[in-house]
């Protein structure tokens, strides 16, 4: 199961509820951890470093797939080729 950025969903009695739940005490800071995506080939889909600009398999550019879509900034899991949330078209890595 992948992770998912919630940090939307928080507010305050959450974020205290959360830290009651974890800590056994309100105001404990949790860290949430961004998930780091790395790029991929536009030609031949392998993946990379992210100080790769270009593959050294084919020599396509290497570009960061999305993670949120660019119109609502929702979510999207890999390989969607529309937003469930707006409907936006998103742009697909070949």
């Amino acid at each position: 199961m992948e992770g998912r950025d919630l940090r939307k969903f928080q507010n305050d009695s959450i974020t205290d509820a959360f830290s009651k739940l974890v800590s056994g005490r309100p105001g404990y800071k949790t860290v949430l951890e961004k998930k780091i995506v790395y790029p991929k080939c536009c030609k031949c889909g392998r993946g990379g470093d992210p100080e790769q600009k270009f593959c050294p398999q084919c020599g396509g550019k290497m570009v960061v797939p999305i993670t949120n879509c660019p119109k609502c900034n929702c979510p999207i899991e890999m390989g969607q080729k529309f937003c469930t949330e707006c409907g936006e078209t998103l742009p697909q890595v070949q």
